[in-house]
C-alpha cells in the first residue's frame, strides 16, 4: 500500500486511519512492511525502544536500492519512500497497525476478531516488547463485555494455547472453572476449536483443583467454618458443629467448582432458611440470624481458598506447543530398523531415501507401474544437478525406513511385509493413498484383515482411532470407531489418548457415540416391552418382579428380574461394563443359569430350551444394526492436492 505524506503540521488523524491501516509519519525514516503488502512509514527511535528484536531489524537495515529510472516523473512522496529502508515482517496488516497503535502517541486500536487479538499479544512477546504488552492487556481488561468469559472461556483458551501466551491460558482456564457440565459429551459443541492435547491440558488443571479443594476443605470446616460462625443453633448440624447445608454446600465445590458463586450460596442459604422443619416448623430461624458481616467474612474466607487452591494448579497447567516439540524430538531420534530385506533390488535405477535416510534401490519401472503419483514425477523433466549416489538419482521421502520397506515389498512379487505395530500399519495404508496405489492399498486392507490385525482394544482402540483421522484413512476410521464403542467415551477412560485426537475428529466421534446409544436405547426398550416386544416370551416367569414395574397388571407382571438386569447391561451409560454382541451370549448364559439354580425356576429354563438360541440371534443381530450408525467422515484426500505434493517431494 502506498500512503500519502502527511504534512509537519497535521493532526494525527491524518498520521493513522484505521480505515486504510494507514501509519504514515511526516519524518518517517523506516517502512516497516506487512506480509499483505501494507506499508507503514514511521520512526526508528519508537520502534528501537519498544523491541529489541525489532530494533535490531531496523538498525541492521540495508539502504533501499537505488534505482533513479524515471525519478523526475515521480512525486515528492514517491521518491521520499523509495529513499526509505524497508523491513519485511511475516505479520498481517491489521495486526502491525495495531501493534504500532500501541507503540506511537495514537490512539489505541485493537482488532477486529478474538483471533486477531490474541495474534497480536502473541506478535508482542515474540518481538520482546514488555511494555507494550502490558498496554494490550489493559486495554483488553476495559472492553464491555469483558474479553474472557463463560461463552468465550474455552475459545479463548484454546487461541491462548495456540499463540503461547500462558497469562491468557491461565485466565481462560480459570473461567472454564464455572462451566457446570465438563464431559467431552456436554462439551461436544465446543471439541473442534481445540486439539486434544490442549484439552486434555484443561480437564487435568480442572481434576487438580477439585483435588487440592478436596485436601483444603477438610481444614477448612474444621479450623475456619466454626471460628466465622461460632457456635451454631441450627436444627441440622454435622459433627464438626457446621450447619448441614453449608457443608454439602462446600462439599459440592469439591465435586463441581462451578458452584463457587455468591448467587448459588445465597439459593442454598435461602432453601435451608424457608424449609420445613422436622416437626413441621416452617425455616431455620438460627441460620436466617446470621448477620451479614459474618456471611461476608465467611465468603472472604472461602474465596481465599478457592483462589489458592486455583493458584496451586497453574504453575503445572503447560502450554501444549512446548508437549507437542519435545513429542517431536522423540519421534525423530527413532532408530531405523536393522533388517530390512528389500532395500537393494538388483539392477535398479532409483533410490527412494526414508525419512530416517535409509537407502532403497529400486526400479522407476515397477513404481511407475503402481503409482500414478510416480508416473507424474518420472515424467516431469529432471534438473542436471539434482543429488544421486552411485549414479542413481534419489528422491526422498516421508515415511520411515520400516514403513517403507513393507511398502516396497508390496510392489514386488514377494511375500508381503507387514508391520507389527498399528501405527506403521496405519502410516503403510497412508503412504498408499498419499502415492495413489489404489490397487496395492486394497490389497493391504485384505491382508491385514486376513491376519487379524489392526484391532485395537480398550484405550489404545480410541488413539489408533485418533491416528486414523488425522491421515483420513476413512475405513480404518470407521472401523476404529466401532470398536471404540465397547469402552467409555470420558476424560478418565481415555488419559493421554485424548492427545493424540484433532478436535473435529473428536467431536465426530462423540456424534457418533451418540447415534449408537439413541439407536441401542430403542433396541432396549423395544426388547424391554413385555407386551409385543421379544421380552413376551419371558412373562409368566414366578420370580418376583422389580418394584419399580410393580405398577404392571398382576396377571402380565412383566419380563423377569434376571432378563431386565441382562438388557441394563446393553446400555452405553450403564455403570458396569457395557455387553457387546461378542459378549452377550456369555453373559446371558451366566446370569440365566444363575437365576435357574437359586430360584429353580422350571419356566426360565423351559423357555431358554425352546427359545433361548433365537432370542440372543436376535439381540446380537440388532446390537450389530445398532453398531452401524453412520460414520460423519472428515474429508476425504484431495487428489487435485498431487501437483503440491509433488513439489514438497525432492524431485529426480
Amino acid at each position: 500500500m502506498s500512503s500519502s505524506r502527511a504534512s509537519s503540521g497535521s493532526p494525527l488523524g491524518s498520521i493513522v486511519s484505521s480505515d486504510n491501516l494507514l501509519f504514515d509519519y511526516p519524518e518517517a525514516d523506516v517502512i516497516l512492511r506487512s506480509c499483505d503488502s501494507f506499508e507503514f512509514r514511521v520512526l526508528k527511535l519508537y520502534v528501537v525502544d519498544s523491541s529489541p528484536i525489532l530494533g535490531e531489524k531496523v538498525l541492521v537495515s540495508p539502504d533501499p536500492p537505488s534505482n533513479t529510472t524515471a525519478i523526475t516523473s515521480r512525486s515528492e512522496s514517491e521518491v521520499d519512500a523509495s529513499r526509505l529502508p524497508v523491513i519485511q515482517l511475516p505479520e498481517a496488516g491489521a495486526i502491525i497497525f495495531s501493534l504500532l497503535s500501541h507503540i506511537f502517541p495514537v490512539p489505541h486500536i485493537l482488532p477486529a476478531t478474538m483471533e486477531q487479538t490474541m495474534e497480536l499479544l502473541s506478535v508482542a512477546q515474540k518481538y520482546k516488547m514488555d511494555v507494550v504488552l502490558t498496554w494490550i492487556r489493559c486495554h483488553i481488561a476495559q472492553q464491555d463485555p469483558p474479553f474472557v468469559q463463560e461463552d468465550t472461556a474455552f475459545q479463548v483458551y484454546s487461541l491462548a494455547q495456540r499463540y503461547g501466551l500462558r497469562d491468557e491460558v491461565l485466565q481462560a482456564a480459570r473461567s472454564t472453572l464455572t462451566s457446570s457440565s465438563f464431559s467431552i459429551k456436554a462439551l461436544e459443541d465446543k471439541l473442534d476449536m481445540m486439539p486434544g492435547a490442549v484439552l486434555h491440558e484443561l480437564w487435568k488443571y480442572r481434576e487438580r483443583v477439585k483435588s487440592n479443594l478436596t485436601l483444603d476443605f477438610r481444614e477448612f470446616r474444621t479450623s475456619q467454618v466454626q471460628s466465622l460462625l461460632g457456635d451454631s443453633t441450627c436444627q441440622s448440624l454435622t459433627a464438626s458443629r457446621i450447619p448441614t447445608w453449608l457443608d454439602r454446600y462446600i462439599e459440592a465445590i469439591q465435586r463441581n467448582p462451578s458452584m463457587f458463586d455468591l448467587t448459588k450460596f445465597y439459593v442454598a442459604w435461602s432453601s435451608h432458611v424457608q424449609s420445613q422443619g422436622d416437626q413441621g416448623r416452617s425455616g431455620c430461624t438460627s441460620c436466617a440470624r446470621i448477620p451479614h458481616n459474618t456471611i461476608n467474612a465467611f465468603w472472604a474466607a472461602l474465596r481465599a481458598v478457592v483462589h489458592g487452591d486455583m493458584a496451586k494448579a497453574d504453575s503445572d497447567l503447560l502450554i501444549v506447543q512446548e508437549w507437542a516439540g519435545s513429542e517431536n524430538h522423540a519421534v525423530s531420534a527413532r532408530q531405523p530398523p536393522s533388517l530390512l530385506k528389500y532395500s537393494n533390488m538388483s539392477n535398479a535405477d532409483v533410490i527412494l531415501q526414508s525419512a530416517d535416510h535409509v537407502n532403497f534401490r529400486v526400479h522407476k519401472s515397477v513404481l511407475v507401474a503402481s503409482s500414478p503419483f510416480f508416473a507424474d514425477m518420472f515424467s516431469l523433466p529432471q534438473p542436471q544437478n539434482d543429488e544421486a549416489i552411485d549414479g542413481l538419482p534419489v528422491v526422498h521421502l516421508s515415511e520411515d525406513a520400516e514403513v517403507l520397506n513393507c511398502l516396497i515389498s508390496m510392489l514386488y512379487p514377494v511375500s508381503p511385509e507387514i508391520p507389527d505395530t498399528n501405527d506403521n500399519i496405519l502410516a503403510l495404508i497412508s503412504a498408499c493413498q498419499k502415492y495413489d496405489m489404489v490397487a496395492v492399498q486394497t490389497s493391504l486392507r485384505a491382508e491385514v484383515s486376513h491376519r487379524g490385525l489392526l484391532a485395537p482394544k480398550g484405550v489404545e482402540a480410541f488413539r489408533v482411532h485418533a491416528v486414523a483421522c488425522r491421515k483420513r484413512l476413512h475405513p480404518e476410521m470407521a472401523t476404529t470407531a466401532r470398536l471404540t464403542l465397547d469402552y467409555p467415551l470420558t476424560f478418565e477412560y481415555l488419559g493421554e489418548a485424548l492427545r493424540s485426537f484433532e478436535g473435529q475428529a473428536l467431536r465426530d466421534l462423540v456424534n457418533f457415540h451418540q447415534g449408537y446409544s439413541d439407536r441401542l436405547n430403542l433396541t432396549i426398550q423395544w426388547f424391554s416391552d413385555y407386551r409385543i416386544g421379544p421380552s413376551r416370551i419371558w412373562v409368566g416367569c414366578p420370580a418376583p418382579v422389580p418394584s419399580h414395574h410393580s405398577s404392571q397388571p398382576e396377571n402380565n407382571p412383566g419380563p423377569p428380574a434376571w432378563l431386565l438386569y441382562l438388557l441394563g447391561r446393553l446400555k452405553p451409560q450403564s455403570a458396569m461394563q457395557t455387553l457387546n454382541p461378542s459378549s452377550f451370549r456369555k453373559e446371558y448364559s451366566r446370569v440365566l443359569q444363575d437365576h435357574v439354580n437359586e430360584k429353580d425356576c422350571h419356566f426360565c429354563m423351559k423357555v431358554h430350551t425352546l427359545h433361548g438360541e433365537g432370542f440372543c440371534a436376535q439381540v446380537e443381530r440388532d446390537m450389530v444394526s445398532a453398531q452401524n450408525t453412520q460414520y460423519p467422515f472428515l474429508r476425504v484426500f484431495n487428489k487435485s492436492k498431487r501437483t503440491s505434493l509433488l513439489s514438497s517431494i525432492s524431485s529426480l
